[in-house]
């Protein structure tokens, strides 16, 4: 529940599917950083902070 799945409104359609993906692939970027912070706040550090962000996507493994 760390993106307050139960609030999302989108309900037609492909649109639930395609958020959820989404939704896994920052969890997977998310837990594949090693500190000492939560996935709660690695996530409001990312938001707040570019250079962590960058870091975070630089740990999610080429397509």
């Amino acid at each position: 529940m760390v993106f307050r799945e139960d609030r999302q409104r989108t309900r037609l359609d492909d649109g639930p599917l395609n958020l959820a993906t989404a939704r896994q692939l920052v969890l997977q970027a998310l837990h594949q950083v090693q500190d000492a912070n939560s996935t709660k706040n690695r996530q409001k550090m990312a938001g707040w902070n570019d250079e962590y962000l960058r870091t975070v996507l630089a740990k999610m493994a080429p397509i």
